[in-house]
């Protein structure tokens, strides 16, 4: 519609001024290039002339024409014009229709001649060169000679008259359509050769008739003066012969609709009044109207226009304050302070912030002057009142008000031509021995001045020579550097290394000088140097729970509908949709709102998003969640979708991401991390090709965000109050400390300007990007303004989709390049084609053990990707209260995972639920000692273990807790255990005793370490033992050697596979064999069909342990399956059997039960190697007393199944988790104890009790739910421990024990006292914390890190998303 519009306003500026009817006659005089019809109402073009289209109302101007084109003509599609061939494809539409511009090639700048089938056009120059440039050769074909062609330019018959069709001597010639016969019938011209101010006839004919002088609305060409259109001028394209009309004219722009500056400029529609000078001569701005604001706004007297909603709401809006003036009542404000005679609502940080803000300026009044404190990236100034970036300094431009910041600047650098005195000043050399002292010190004058430059030196230099006091030199032009060789000179290129910029987006270095150029979009503004983009673009802002939209040229401010109850943390938008996505706190989704405030809705449900981005070009939304550490995607396309319906894209060691942002052009992602590494990562938009890009020069990293045109990443740092950029690979890190900036939260940049809100000042900024200078309070509220975002057509478009070309049956993602990658949400795994999701039921599958993760990867991914950067189709799971994992094993029956952790020197129990871990407490707890190797009997749940200082084969039950040595003997480590419960075997890794000379084995047994043996004794350095789904045959990775053993059990059979260096673990299942290599990154590789070593993928993450799993695993039965074997503590698996054994401290009383061996006095304790005993109360005390250090195995009494424990990752320091009930592995396996017997009493029956918690010497009891000791004759005490017929200790024993009991007493009552202000405590942080401010927590934290990792909880600025209501 729009171009209809305009080529009817064309239309009509070339047909109106072409009618002249002079005063008092009705007569109609055409214009000069026009003739009249033949009814004489109205004139037409000559170019419109037998065109094929009747112009004239009569159809005159299609009279007398001839119907046919010569061969050298070209015939339009439409109304069959003829025009000349060499006008096809030059760029300019001749045939209404365009038909002579179809199926052209693209305009090549300067085409001049086609040839070679119009699919080539070179420029003039290359004609008659004397080079071959066409394949036809037309471009050499009738040259004459230079004379001759200059004269055709100018005069040139070929361009003016056409070939004339004669069928004999006496046969009158005709001339083809478009042209007409001159009068002696001698040639034909084209009809816009006629009556142009140029003879084309040789008789003149052409231009007999024609009026002189051109209109006032025309132009007069400067040769010939032919006359054309005003419009015409300065249009691109030429219309005079001379070309004097497209002279002295800026270059052509997009969307031309105004010339200014003497015709050097154009702009187009949307600069004119935008309350912006583009023009020199400021016509651009001049004669506007007023804009008319909408009914839903107010206009300012400046013309501005707000949201009705704004007036006197106590806050001026108006830069002028006009929507604060003429209220009939005071604000109502919500803020505590307010102007005490002009009524404003103020915030406390707008006092003495140096903006005024009261219109009778009270809050700036009477301000303390606060003591001068610099950042680490800012400098003083020498009056000590101000501080300035580091960056101002020495830049050009006095930014202190004392000018201290451009003084002691060193030694000032010379451009490569100039001359540089001794006092520091650069000369022009044409200034260097004129006789003039021009430096101040007089150092361009002077001594060897009177030596002149001799031919000898001219013809030396390659661009001459000149005088100066040290003799002659080469001199170089500007924009030329002189080489070393002190003769040649070489041109300068000024757009290398460019920050700051010589130009904003684009340069062009060119021989001698550079230019600078603008993207697609962008128009030059009048310096040459900067670009400017068509059409407002405009900030959307959310201010607590309201969305802005800020006009950055006409300051117009809008409100969007948003339904938050409480703050907007994050927004998006979509151009294409025209909807706006944001987050808020109590939102659990993320929401949008059209950008025309008529509907909203809701994108997906069930989700808690931190961070939001959208893949405009891609069609979906990435957000980040924090509270599973993840980033997540869903596709646009779909409707309000649940949950379940995302695919995760990161979710391997993102420990706090803060903020996210895309880059769809290029597939790249890039996010903020503030967990116990502070750093900003970037990763392909599939999780691919993850890098940490800064981890450097960072503080407390917040928002984030890119910028596409000096392809640069930007990122906000609360804790150094500053704004750090770099480029997209991390390199040239740049920070700008302003004073203003207090607490910048989240920032956008766009073009040359940098957005940023700061949520302390409760301020909107903006500033240069590359020097942080032209700053300006874009928007001011009482509210906390958070999210920011630019909004503008040109930013999201311009880039082909790769996803468009997938047929992905779920879901497309970008990847760097960009290409594109299919994804499948939860639950779903990708086939083998690499497009569609199927279901992952009963596939076999990967679990990679990192630090705090368990990563769970299919093996049917193997298919749809090789030699993968990054990880293929995963989930991530976080392991609770799990930071330093080491082992894991796990139960396919029960679902629950086995992780020992080397930080708590721990075993614990989690149980998988979904995609979710909990935590079932810890099985078992050591002090001094840490579990080397652990395996899981799935069939009884026994866990074979075995520690550094316990250094043999033990088994504990659970959750009975019961342990017994199995083997200790000849065992110097134990690295690796291997079960095969159908088989009833075990395997383990030995690595021999200290100075025996043995090397590492690898040994078998029984479960019951019956019936040992070595299957294979020269490994160096063997783990990760796996047996084969039979149980016939062991594997191991032996990481001395960098081979993978195999052995029957038996020791024959040895088969050896290289793996290469840094070989960590192996893994079997029912499809291949995998293991792992770790150097500089993780690699899992594999064994193919055809016995080939693949590269399945690498990461960077940290992997510790790996297990494979598969339909067969698992599978099978013992003798210990049903009943435990009816064995009365555990139940040991042997081939065909099965063992009963008691637990340390106990022994069989028959072939099934257990009863209590005492080896150690009354009240005494034996350690697990049997070497000595310790009073019962030295055991789980927290100190080490066995020489094996059993005393400190320690077990949590939960059971298999327990209740799930909410556990964090980082438990705050003011939430302490409270530790399961503890006790000693061999009191529970049947000696004396000291803690609750109710606990106690549940799995153990009551003689064990009375053996362990009465001394032997009564029986155990129940009083009020508690265990108590019934006491024989002659015995007393709580556990019946005193001989009341030893009298001489009677008084001591019962002075002992009445202290004691009053000890319990008091730290029971002191303990509950305790729990109980605890709870209050935390009830009331809860209160207190849902009332507090974002500001009031951002204030507790202000201290500098001393180091790049992550500051203590305490110390950290509290984040702002977590503190707004």
């Amino acid at each position: 519609m729009g171009g209809c519009l305009l080529l009817c306003a064309v239309l009509l500026q070339l047909a109106g001024p072409l009618q002249v009817v002079s005063a008092g006659s009705n007569s109609l005089k055409c214009g000069l290039g026009s003739q009249l019809c033949k009814d004489g109402s109205e004139c037409v073009l000559y170019t419109h002339v037998c065109d094929g289209e009747p112009d004239c109302k009569d159809e005159s101007d299609e009279e007398d024409c001839i119907s046919g084109c010569n061969e050298d003509q070209f015939q339009c599609a439409h109304g069959k014009k003829c025009i000349e061939k060499d006008q096809v494809c030059d760029g300019t539409p001749q045939c209404q229709d365009r038909s002579d511009e179809m199926q052209c090639k693209k305009q090549t700048k300067g085409c001049v001649h086609h040839c070679d089938d119009n699919n080539r056009c070179i420029p003039a120059n290359f004609l008659c060169d004397g080079e071959k440039d066409c394949l036809d050769g037309t471009d050499e074909a009738n040259c004459a000679s230079e004379d001759q062609e200059e004269d055709g330019y100018e005069k040139g018959t070929s361009s003016t008259s056409v070939p004339a069709t004669a069928v004999g001597a006496s046969t009158p010639i005709k001339c083809p359509r478009g042209s007409q016969l001159c009068k002696d019938s001698s040639e034909c011209v084209l009809y816009k050769h006629v009556c142009d101010g140029e003879a084309d006839c040789k008789d003149g004919s052409d231009e007999e008739e024609c009026i002189a002088t051109c209109e006032a609305d025309q132009f007069q060409c400067a040769h010939g003066k032919k006359c054309i259109e005003q419009s015409q001028v300065c249009d691109g394209v030429p219309q005079c012969q001379d070309r004097s009309d497209e002279l002295e004219c800026a270059k052509q722009m997009q969307g031309c609709a105004h010339q200014c500056d003497d015709k050097s400029r154009c702009v187009p529609k949307s600069f004119l009044c935008d309350g912006e000078r583009d023009c020199v001569d400021g016509s651009d701005e001049a004669n506007c109207a007023d804009t008319s604001c909408s009914d839903s706004e107010f206009q300012c007297i400046s013309g501005k226009c707000v949201s009705v909603t704004m007036l006197c709401d106590g806050h001026a809006d108006c830069q002028d304050r006009s929507d604060e003036k003429g209220c009939t009542s005071p604000p109502v404000c919500a803020t505590k302070h307010s102007c005490p005679q002009s009524k404003e609502c103020l915030v406390q940080e707008w006092i003495c912030d140096g903006d005024q803000d009261c219109k009778d300026g009270t809050d700036e009044k009477d301000c303390p002057v606060a003591k001068l404190n610099c950042g680490k990236f800012q400098w003083s100034c020498k009056s000590k009142i101000k501080c300035v970036p580091t960056a101002w300094r020495c830049d050009g431009m006095k930014d202190c008000d004392d000018g201290s910041d451009e003084t002691e600047c060193g030694a000032v650098t010379c451009l490569p031509h100039q001359f540089q005195c001794g006092s520091q000043e650069c000369l022009d050399p044409v200034l260097v021995c004129n006789d003039i002292n021009n430096c101040e010190d007089g150092s361009d004058e002077g001594g060897s001045c009177q030596m002149n430059c001799a031919e000898a030196d001219d013809s030396r230099c390659s661009q001459g020579c000149y005088a100066t006091p040290q003799g002659t030199h080469c001199r170089c032009a500007p924009g030329f550097r002189l080489m070393e060789d002190g003769l040649t000179c070489a041109d300068i290129d000024e757009c290398e290394g460019r920050w700051p910029g010589v130009c904003s987006q684009l340069c062009i270095n060119t021989l001698g000088s550079y230019q600078c150029d603008c993207l697609p979009g962008y128009i030059m503004e009048t310096g040459g140097h900067q670009c400017k983009i068509t059409g407002e673009p405009f900030l959307l802002m959310s201010v607590q729970t309201d969305l802005f939209l800020f006009g950055l040229r006409s300051g117009s401010l809008d409100v969007l509908s948003s339904s938050a109850k409480k703050a907007i943390l994050s927004l998006d938008y979509d151009w294409r949709e025209q909807r706006v996505f944001w987050v808020s706190l109590d939102t659990d989704g993320i929401k949008w709102s059209s950008l025309d405030q008529k509907t909203a809705g809701t994108l997906i449900k069930g989700v808690r998003a931190d961070s939001i981005a959208v893949d405009w070009l891609g069609r979906n939304l990435y957000w980040i969640d924090g509270e599973n550490s993840q980033i997540v995607a869903v596709s646009l396309a779909t409707g309000t979708v649940k949950s379940v319906g995302h695919s995760v894209i990161l979710d391997e060691d993102l420990d706090q991401p803060r903020s996210l942002a895309l880059l769809p052009q290029k597939g790249l992602m890039f996010w903020t991390e503030i967990g116990n590494v502070v750093k900003i990562e970037r990763a392909g938009m599939d999780g691919s090709e993850r890098t940490a890009v800064v981890n450097s020069s960072l503080g407390w990293p917040g928002g984030v965000a890119v910028d596409t045109i000096s392809e640069r990443v930007y990122w906000t740092d609360e804790r150094l109050r500053a704004i750090g950029s770099a480029t997209l690979d991390g390199d040239d890190i740049r920070i700008l400390q302003m004073k203003e900036t207090t607490n910048p939260f989240s920032l956008a940049v766009f073009n040359d300007m940098l957005y940023w809100s700061d949520a302390k000042k409760r301020v909107v900024l903006a500033a240069d990007k590359i020097s942080g200078k032209n700053h300006q309070v874009l928007l001011k509220r009482p509210g906390q303004p958070l999210a920011v975002k630019v909004i503008h057509p040109l930013l999201q478009v311009g880039v082909e989709n790769q996803c468009e070309k997938m047929r992905c049956s779920h879901m497309c993602v970008l990847a760097p390049g960009p290409k594109a990658v299919c994804k499948c949400p939860t639950g779903l795994l990708l086939a083998e084609d690499g497009l569609a999701c199927s279901s992952q039921v009963n596939s076999a599958y990967l679990l990679m053990l990192s630090p705090s993760t368990v990563t769970q990867i299919y093996m049917q991914s193997r298919h749809t990707a090789a030699d993968l950067q990054g990880w293929p189709e995963h989930l991530v799971l976080q392991v609770p209260g799990v930071n330093e994992a080491a082992i894991m094993d796990y139960s396919l029956r029960d679902q629950t995972l086995l992780v020992t952790d080397d930080g708590t020197t721990s075993l614990s129990s989690f149980k998988l639920k979904g995609s979710d871990l909990s935590s079932q407490g810890q099985l078992l707890k050591l002090f001094g000692n840490t579990i080397t190797a652990m395996a899981l009997d799935w069939v009884t749940h026994n866990v074979y273990w075995s520690s550094n200082k316990q250094p043999r084969l033990q088994v504990t039950s659970i959750p009975s807790a019961h342990t017994a040595v199995l083997i200790k003997e000849g065992i110097g480590r134990v690295e690796s255990i291997a079960l095969h419960p159908p088989s009833g075997l075990v395997c383990f890794t030995n690595l021999g005793l200290q100075g025996t000379g043995t090397v590492a084995t690898v040994e078998c047994a029984n479960m019951d370490g019956a019936r040992r043996s070595v299957v294979w004794k020269d490994a160096v350095q063997p783990t990760s033992l796996v047996f084969s789904s039979n149980g016939d045959t062991i594997y191991w990775a032996d990481m001395g050697r960098g081979t993978i053993g195999s052995v029957q059990l038996d020791g024959s059979g040895y088969r050896e596979l290289k793996a290469g260096d840094g070989l960590t673990a192996v893994a079997l299942s029912d499809y291949a064999l995998l293991w792992m290599t770790v150097s500089d990154k993780t690699r899992l590789w594999y064994r193919d069909e055809q016995q080939q070593n693949k590269l399945w993928f690498e990461v960077d993450t940290e992997v510790i342990g790996l297990k494979a799993f598969s339909k067969s695993s698992q599978t099978g039965s013992n003798k210990c399956t049903e009943n435990n074997g009816n064995c009365h503590h555990l139940c040991l698996a042997i081939p065909n059997g099965r063992t009963c054994r008691c637990a340390h401290g106990q022994i069989l009383v028959n072939a099934t039960h257990c009863g209590p061996e005492q080896r150690c006095p009354d009240g005494g304790r034996q350690c697990l190697d049997q070497l000595s005993c310790h009073p019962v109360e030295k055991f789980c005390n927290g100190h080490i007393d066995c020489y094996d250090h059993s005393d400190e195995n320690c077990v949590g009494l939960k059971p298999w199944s327990g209740v799930k424990v909410l556990a964090t990752t980082q438990p705050s320091s003011s939430s302490p988790t409270t530790p399961l009930p503890t006790v000693a592995l061999s009191e529970v396996t049947g000696l004396n104890s000291t803690l609750n017997a109710t606990t106690l009493l549940k799995n153990l029956d009551a003689q064990q009790c009375s053996q362990k918690r009465c001394s032997g010497n009564g029986r155990c009891i129940e009083t009020n739910g508690a265990a108590a000791c019934q006491c024989s004759l002659a015995y007393s005490g709580d556990s019946c421990q005193d001989n009341l017929l030893k009298t001489m200790q009677g008084p001591i024993i019962y002075s002992a024990a009445g202290l004691c009991a009053g000890l319990v007493i008091i730290a029971v009552f002191a303990v509950a006292v305790k729990c109980k202000r605890s709870a209050n405590t935390r009830r009331a942080s809860l209160a207190a914390l849902n009332g507090t401010s974002m500001m009031d927590l951002e204030n507790k934290a202000e201290t500098t890190p001393t180091t790049q990792t992550a500051p203590p909880e305490s110390d950290k600025p509290k984040e702002a998303a977590s503190s707004v209501d």
